[in-house]
């Protein structure tokens, strides 16, 4: 999900830390608020790769969910912030509940990026495919309203620390659940719309009854949009023969790291007044008519790769929201 996101169910799961606590933990001002901060800083603590950005904009798109999210990492980030944390708020007599709320906010933050279609490399060192459910946005409108609500009738005194935000969080878990009946449902809907064989994928959009699908082809992808019971076909990509220009670029590093995040790529290739240019898109992620992320090779007259670029070319407020 995004990083407010993150931060607004960090707090709130912060506030559920202190709210189960046991009364007994000790002075307020040091152990509860260490736990308040453990949820916080567990829930934000995955996205801390996001310094790899230093490195360039590709680095980031192609490494950003991917190690800091895998299977060691959620115990490796509790066992790493623990220590800092029962130093800052001299909790070290409750090290293991600072543990386990740290722990809570990593795994909340895994599985919740795990529904977004960008996808975790959640399950590495024992694979290193992207996982994704297709399920929730990056940004959940409901979600996020839900939560900032909870937190709203708290300050307000509406309602007590202690039934709004357990409250909220099995309404959190009852929309996740909604979310994938839908997923499910309208998958089910695009197989009997199109009754042939072929690979289909949704996109979520910003509110549960709104969708972007693909359904691949052995020729085509075709790509379109649910509104409730309605599915609409709205454009058609033609796959493209390979040829050797497109052979050539398949084998270089960034092209194959690419191809392992994106699974289904439309390829396109044409002439320029020197070498050609080879465009890459994950036909995943579509706005109208056009494919907004991908990479760009070109390579010169002799097929000798000459330079690449990756990444969107859409505006931030423009779909997909991913």
């Amino acid at each position: 999900m995004d990083t407010g996101s993150h931060l607004l169910l960090g707090v709130t799961l912060g506030r559920l830390a202190m709210a189960v606590s046991d009364p007994g933990i000790g002075d307020p001002s040091s152990a509860v608020y260490g736990l308040f901060a453990a949820a916080i800083i567990g829930s934000n603590a995955p996205d801390f790769d996001s310094i790899i950005r230093i490195r360039g904009y590709e680095s980031y798109l192609l490494h950003h969910r991917g190690f800091s999210h895998s299977l060691p990492m959620l115990v490796g980030w509790p066992v790493l912030l623990t220590p800092l944390i029962a130093y800052l708020f001299q909790a070290w007599d409750h090290m293991l509940l600072l543990f386990l709320w740290t722990m809570a906010g990593v795994v909340f933050h895994v599985f919740l990026d795990f529904f977004n279609a960008y996808g975790v490399q959640c399950f590495r060192p024992i694979s290193r495919k992207w996982f994704h459910a297709d399920t929730i946005p990056i940004f959940d409108p409901v979600m996020f309203g839900l939560h900032l609500a909870a937190l709203l009738l708290w300050l307000l005194g509406v309602m007590e620390a202690q039934v709004v935000f357990p409250l909220v969080y099995v309404l959190t878990f009852l929309f996740i659940g909604y979310r994938i009946l839908v997923h499910r449902l309208m998958q089910q809907a695009i197989r009997r719309h199109y009754g042939v064989d072929g690979y289909s994928f949704l996109i979520p959009g910003l509110l549960p009854h709104r969708w972007g699908y693909v359904y691949e082809t052995d020729q085509t992808y075709i790509a379109g949009s649910i509104r409730g019971s309605l599915l609409k076909e709205e454009t058609l990509f033609q796959k493209e023969e390979q040829n050797d220009v497109v052979q050539a670029v398949m084998g270089s590093d960034g092209v194959r790291s690419f191809l392992a995040f994106a699974h289904r790529v439309h390829v396109s290739c044409q002439k320029l007044q020197t070498g050609y240019k080879v465009e890459l898109r994950d036909v995943r992620f579509r706005h109208g008519e056009k494919l907004p992320f991908g990479m760009d090779i070109i390579l010169d007259d002799h097929l000798q790769v000459t330079g690449n670029s990756l990444g969107w070319k859409k505006k931030l407020w423009e779909p997909p929201f991913t």
